[in-house]
């Protein structure tokens, strides 16, 4: 395979962070306002609440994922995840929809550059840590709440 061709790992992170999330943003993007503010269909958060925990958990992975490339180990949480979860859906009212979405997109392109920061080396070490958080907190996650979106 010549160097034209192939692909690093983290490149092919990457690839599929931008797809999934690009998808994930065009499902928000053509919801109607109101339909931000409103409930899940579970009764639980609203939609402005669930995009304010991606974002959360954009953030906390730049923290994790810059702390493992200078240490070279793996970060665990501060919190639980319900903790966190909790405070996310907290954060989000008495914020506007906008306030949010905006939040929600500068969280995906910090954590995106965080992670073109990673070597492939980084990304496989600990039985792929870096690899898993990022899909877990990245393309994974949004594949857990595209229903949410539904209109």
């Amino acid at each position: 395979m010549t160097a034209a061709t192939s692909n690093s790992a983290v490149q092919d992170t990457l690839l599929r962070m931008d797809r999934a999330w690009e998808a994930f943003l065009a499902r928000i993007q053509h919801l109607p306002n109101e339909r931000i503010e409103q409930h899940l269909p579970d009764g639980g958060w609203t939609r402005k609440q669930m995009l304010a925990h991606i974002t959360t958990w954009h953030e906390l992975s730049v923290e994790r994922l810059a702390r493992f490339a200078e240490s070279g180990e793996p970060s665990g949480l501060e919190d639980e995840t319900d903790a966190i979860n909790a405070r996310a859906a907290r954060a989000a009212v008495g914020r506007t929809s906008g306030e949010v979405l905006l939040s929600v997109q500068e969280s995906y392109r910090h954590l995106r550059r965080e992670v073109s920061r990673l070597t492939d080396v980084q990304l496989d070490a600990h039985d792929g840590w870096a690899a898993a958080t990022i899909a877990g907190n990245s393309y994974g996650h949004y594949d857990e709440h595209l229903a949410d979106l539904d209109v």
